[in-house]
């Protein structure tokens, strides 16, 4: 039961139009009244949960019957543009890190294995004395 109650509350979450802070309140006062009701009547199925306070998508409608429209909205354009934005600055690290990725095997295979790196000094015959 515990997975179905699990599912019913995602599927509720997806199904609402945009994600705040009271409807997450909403969400949790629900999950309580849930609870409660399982608890006192001794409740082991989930129909019988479901059938008292709704289907998923009907308790999402509830949820939002008095949100406005434009608020809605502009949660979504907001949603989206995180989304558009994120996407960029990935494909941005994508681009570099390659880049990076490139210079540096690039200077591996252009670096010499060994070099000769012993110093000799020459002095003339005047300051050997």
């Amino acid at each position: 039961m515990k997975k179905q109650l699990k599912l019913y509350y995602k599927t509720i979450k997806r199904n609402l139009p945009c994600y705040n802070k009271a409807m997450r309140k909403m969400l949790d006062d629900l999950k309580v009244s849930v609870d409660v009701f399982i608890e006192e009547n001794n409740i082991t199925d989930f129909e019988i949960v479901e059938k008292h306070f709704g289907n998923a998508e009907s308790v999402a409608k509830e949820f939002t019957a008095g949100i406005d429209n434009a608020y809605i909205k502009s949660y979504k354009l907001k949603k989206y543009a995180i989304i558009a934005i994120s996407s960029i600055l990935a494909a941005i690290l994508l681009v570099v890190s390659s880049f990076v990725a490139y210079m540096i095997v690039n200077l591996e295979e252009n670096t010499p294995i060994s070099a000769d790196t012993t110093i000799t000094y020459e002095y003339n015959e005047e300051f050997k004395e």
